[in-house]
């Protein structure tokens, strides 16, 4: 299978010059039968795509790349107010009009929630619920491998950005317990979001009810969602909710879809054991039709049900991926 793999890939530099990601259309097909770590592989290691990283502003990065048809995909990465950098809007645009793909105002990369033995409650923690500090971040050219950095205003092309991120999530800001080192790895291509997470434990906690990775989408492309084949799922139109759940299935590819036809988008996982627990809990993957504006996407690893102990030295590792298919 990776010998096929890796022929088609040399088909395709032969022809493009390069694994360009306007060539993933076509690789695509060839990969719906391969393993994830070929996929992963792809995504990280091997695609390129024509793209401007800029900064605007000292708390925004802006990473946009011009489709074959003239449209814009944007990424952009922002400064929280704890001091990590998080994935914000996934946009597209023609020039003159910007749609919202998906949201950065509620969480992607993960959250976890702990139990603070001096406060003796439950607590979301790390990514968009804070609790987590900065400790590095370096932007590099993924396939050169050289480090730059960019002050406001100032801008750069890549052919595949990498950013490393590392952090320390804490049980809470006021009582300073640390619980775990994150080494954030994103990879992003063209109109694909990549994201590696190592989860290193330093000390004993009790988790229950975590998601692992998150994706928050416009209704106007999430209305409908299928579950990797397995379900199907259709929520409310833009201006109303039902503020229901719907799926609760073992799917580690999400594809959606709504009453734009611009785009689809695809949200998917390479690791199911550490990011859904082998899908032993009740809530699985799920959509949560949760507004008027937006239907949120989770792959989950606890419910809670349980009170769930991780001992200090276990390592968790993640990888998922946000693609936005221009139609």
């Amino acid at each position: 299978m990776v010998k096929r793999f890796l022929a088609v890939v040399l088909t395709i530099i032969m022809v493009f010059g390069a694994v360009n990601i306007e060539a993933a259309g076509i690789i695509t097909e060839t990969m719906t039968d391969m393993s994830r770590e070929v996929q992963h592989y792809f995504y990280t290691q091997l695609a390129t795509a024509t793209m401007t990283v800029s900064r605007p502003s000292e708390t925004n990065y802006i990473v946009s790349h011009i489709s074959q048809s003239g449209r814009a995909v944007n990424v952009n990465l922002y400064l929280t107010e704890w001091g990590t950098w998080n994935l914000g809007n996934m946009t597209i645009t023609d020039g003159y009009n910007e749609k919202v793909v998906i949201g950065g105002a509620t969480d992607w990369e993960y959250v976890f929630r702990v139990y603070n033995p001096i406060s003796d409650t439950l607590d979301f923690v790390g990514g968009n619920h804070g609790h987590e500090r900065l400790n590095s971040i370096v932007f590099k050219e993924g396939v050169t491998g050289e480090v730059f950095s960019l002050n406001v205003g100032e801008y750069r092309y890549v052919s595949r950005l990498v950013i490393e991120e590392n952090t320390t999530v804490k049980v809470s800001e006021v009582d300073y317990l640390d619980f775990a080192n994150v080494k954030r790895v994103y990879t992003i291509v063209g109109d694909t979001v990549n994201l590696d997470c190592m989860v290193e434990f330093t000390r004993d906690i009790k988790m229950a009810l975590s998601y692992t990775t998150m994706a928050c989408i416009n209704k106007d492309f999430s209305r409908f969602c299928n579950f990797e084949g397995m379900a199907f799922s259709k929520c409310e139109p833009r201006g109303t909710s039902s503020n229901m759940k719907y799926g609760n299935v073992p799917a580690s590819v999400c594809t959606l879809n709504g009453d734009d036809p611009t785009a689809t988008v695809t949200v998917g996982i390479y690791s199911e054991k550490d990011m859904t627990d082998n899908f032993s809990n009740r809530e699985k993957t799920f959509i949560w039709d949760m507004s008027e504006n937006y239907n949120k996407l989770y792959f989950s690893k606890y419910d809670m049900t349980t009170l769930n102990t991780i001992r200090a030295g276990e390592v968790w590792n993640f990888a998922s991926y946000w693609k936005v298919n221009l139609q």
